[in-house]
């Protein structure tokens, strides 16, 4: 019998966060039973923590899964994170040499990793092009000498994580397209792999009968609904999305438009400012357990993100979760593989950019799409059990590295 290997994962984000929970805990239980022994050090918010802290230990119970949460600080700036990065230290230390496997997800924990790996091999998950994202997320002011200075150094720290680690994974085709032209003197490709975010395809999945009704929203029965799921700020254009809604609302007076989010006052307000018809509008926030619900209604899903050098290397989960309810969506192109993977699954329409002139051509009448191919090609390329399939070959194969 072959023996369970041990792995330490490292991660930022916490297992109680909404991410943690759908992009990490389902990997994690997943390679267990493949044969893999888990400490998990993970960095979570107290709120989230106080309330779904019961619920992860249950998930964990009776696994060989270890978790050790950490809190996560964010004040102040800079400060807070330089002492959760000393916090993960001072536990990496002890704990590290007893593990095969060191495994990092996303840029900070491969700080630590970098200082405290002897003879383990170390998996460099860096998930986006992070740093970037910082800056072009505004996170980062390159106005600020700090923020500069913090910036180059993770560039300068991301060229040593790619040659110091034995495998790579990346979201997206292009985000290494991307490093391979930020760094075209390193060979790294024969150690990367591309692995999208997950989608849980017992949640979302193609409904025969959906327990709500186009009535409970305020919509009639006949209603075509297009649906907006998840945050509106940031990189998300939702005002163009309004704006696409409005004119297939001239096309066709029949759509209606269902916005699922946090961020509730904003959507009004820019909705409001749009000059929309309220009663064409329903906006709500609703349970990660409940979007499935809301999803079954919708004829069309859509998100448009700001294109930018950082968002080569992203894959929005929302499109695999549609995908996996067999809806089709309409986003733009300049967002990982997107629009690659909408013209092989036949899912939807990435349109060259959110010009007036692209909104306006967009004509929903003329499209037709099978859901259930929709949802083949989501639970073949976006299932846990593929994802699994792949870090367990990745692992596999870190362990052949001399």
């Amino acid at each position: 019998m072959e023996k369970r290997r041990k792995v330490l994962y490292v991660s930022y984000d916490g297992l109680t966060d909404p991410l943690g929970q759908s992009q990490i805990l389902p990997y994690l239980l997943g390679l267990e039973k493949k044969g893999y022994d888990f400490t998990v050090l993970s960095f979570e918010k107290k709120g989230s923590f106080t309330i779904l802290e019961g619920r992860i230990l249950s998930l964990l119970k009776d696994t060989n899964i270890t978790w050790i949460p950490k809190f996560y600080t964010k004040k102040p700036p800079v400060f807070s994170t330089l002492f959760d990065l000393w916090v993960m230290y001072l536990t990496l230390r002890k704990i590290g040499p007893n593990h095969d496997i060191l495994h990092a997800r996303s840029y900070l924990p491969m700080l630590v990793f970098q200082i405290i790996q002897k003879n383990q091999h170390v998996l460099f998950d860096m998930r986006g092009l992070w740093a970037d994202e910082r800056v072009e997320g505004k996170i980062w002011p390159q106005k600020k000498g700090l923020y500069r200075m913090i910036y180059r150094f993770f560039l300068k720290k991301e060229s040593d994580f790619i040659d110091f680690t034995h495998g790579i994974v990346s979201l997206s085709h292009a985000g290494l397209k991307a490093l391979t032209e930020r760094y075209p003197t390193k060979t790294f490709l024969e150690k990367a792999t591309v692995i999208p975010c997950c989608v849980n395809t017992t949640l979302f999945k193609l409904l025969v009968s959906s327990p709500l009704t186009k009535e409970a929203l305020g919509f009639p029965a006949t209603a075509k609904i297009l649906v907006h799921v998840g945050s509106i700020g940031t990189w998300y254009r939702f005002d163009r999305e309004v704006a696409l809604y409005i004119e297939m609302h001239k096309k066709d007076p029949n759509w209606y438009f269902l916005v699922l989010t946090k961020d509730l006052e904003q959507a009004r307000r820019t909705l409001s400012e749009m000059g929309v018809e309220s009663q064409k509008i329903k906006t709500l926030s609703a349970q990660y357990a409940e979007v499935p619900s809301y999803l079954s209604l919708a004829d069309l899903s859509v998100f448009f993100i700001e294109p930018s050098f950082s968002k080569q290397a992203s894959f929005p989960v929302k499109m695999a979760e549609s995908m996996a309810m067999g809806v089709p969506m309409v986003t733009n192109e300049g967002t990982g593989d997107v629009a690659e993977i909408l013209r092989d699954s036949h899912a939807g329409v990435a349109l060259p950019s959110l010009s007036d002139k692209d909104l306006e051509q967009f004509d929903f009448s003329v499209l037709h799409f099978d859901r259930a191919k929709i949802q083949a090609y989501a639970q073949t390329m976006f299932s846990v059990e593929r994802g699994v399939e792949k870090y367990d070959e990745i692992y596999r194969r870190m362990k052949e590295i001399q």
